[in-house]
């Protein structure tokens, strides 16, 4: 399977000598929008005029008069790709799409994604394709991760977070169903006490079973983090404070429930936290003011007192209020936490890092057939 897959039906010769990766998942939140980052950029720096698209996007956002996939918009600007945008990420799976293909109406996504890679692709030397966040996403417009892959004869790299042995299942399953375009994997986040065991038997297993792994990725919670803005824009509610104090970095999250007297030496047990508590516990959040906190949030829609807004404001501390109970915004706010989420610049440069030390370029570049220089 190294080499390149083969031509498309209507591509020229000079297209045909271009590469084209399809980057996979079988879950969602494994980093498989900042891994793209990593392969652009290594792939820039290496040389090699590179394009970029998400084909299926089922994660829509609405700015102004425009719909868009923010990570795809997020990765032409920082990379400064000339493709417009509606060309990188051609098929927006919208509810008004969802209900146009309900009552049966016909759709032209294949030819869109179609045209939209000849375009992308011209006169480039490898384009790398995001794919959705799921196996089966997409495959409501006949556009699934094989589906794809079957379209554009592309090869796949898979990204699966590897937590237990269960990940090998996975892998396998989808080697079967898609045989020899798959030509590698990348595990991430593997936890510090099973890394032996994934380097010394999991790697060997998989290689043996002809599947290439190109990457062991370590777990590491800074990439885990969120931003206080990240934080209120899930959130909702009122923000306390200013706009600029919101940049800051939320590691973890505390819940503010139990009596004063024990709440000071609860909150020093972690830095940088988030705090949720009650508005009506001003001891609680006083006693969170006085320790490494990077937000409060405020359940039951109840301004803080003057005091607890004083001392937020000594420590630039941003205060959300919001109309949820404590145990609602937790769950809420958990969910967040866990993707790789790399708008910032801090963190996307730090796993970017853990990319050029943890995967193999040359080995993925042979496998495309990629010559630096």
């Amino acid at each position: 399977m190294l080499g390149h897959q083969p031509t498309p039906p209507g591509t020229t010769n000079k297209e045909a000598a271009m590469a084209t990766l399809y980057v996979a998942s079988t879950e969602t939140f494994v980093g498989k929008s900042a891994v793209c980052m990593g392969l652009l950029r290594r792939m820039q720096r290496d040389g090699f005029n590179i394009g970029y698209m998400k084909p299926v996007s089922v994660s829509v956002a609405h700015r102004a008069d425009q719909v868009l996939d923010e990570d795809a918009a997020f990765i032409r600007e920082t990379l400064g790709l000339s493709a417009p945008l509606d060309q990188i990420a051609p098929v927006l799976i919208t509810p008004g799409v969802i209900e146009s293909i309900m009552r049966g109406q016909p759709n032209n996504f294949a030819k869109a994604l179609r045209d939209a890679y000849l375009s992308i692709s011209r006169d480039k030397d490898v384009v790398v394709m995001e794919g959705t966040n799921t196996w089966s996403e997409g495959a409501l417009v006949d556009l699934s991760a094989d589906q794809v892959t079957d379209l554009l004869h592309a090869p796949g790299l898979l990204v699966s977070r590897y937590h237990t042995s269960l990940a090998v299942d996975t892998i396998l399953s989808v080697q079967r169903y898609v045989g020899d375009r798959l030509i590698g994997v990348m595990l991430n986040q593997v936890e510090d006490p099973q890394r032996d065991f994934v380097q010394n038997r999991v790697v060997p297993f998989l290689e043996s079973r002809g599947i290439p792994v190109f990457g062991i990725l370590p777990h590491d919670s800074t990439l885990a983090g969120i931003s206080v803005e990240e934080l209120i824009e899930h959130l909702g509610g009122q923000l306390i404070g200013k706009r600029e104090w919101c940049h800051k970095m939320v590691d973890s999250l505390m819940i503010g429930a139990m009596g004063a007297e024990a709440s000071l030496s609860f909150f020093r047990r972690r830095s940088n936290k988030a705090v949720i508590t009650g508005g009506d516990r001003s001891d609680l959040q006083l006693a969170a003011l006085e320790t490494s906190t990077n937000a409060l949030v405020l359940t039951g829609n109840i301004r803080p007192a003057y005091q607890v807004m004083d001392r937020a404001e000594e420590r630039q501390v941003p205060i959300i209020i919001v109309p949820d109970d404590t145990l609602v915004t937790v769950d809420r706010a958990e969910s967040l936490f866990g993707r790789v989420r790399f708008h910032q610049a801090s963190k996307l440069t730090h796993f970017i890092n853990l990319m050029e030390n943890h995967f193999d370029f040359g080995r993925l570049y042979e496998a495309l057939g990629l010559a630096v220089g």
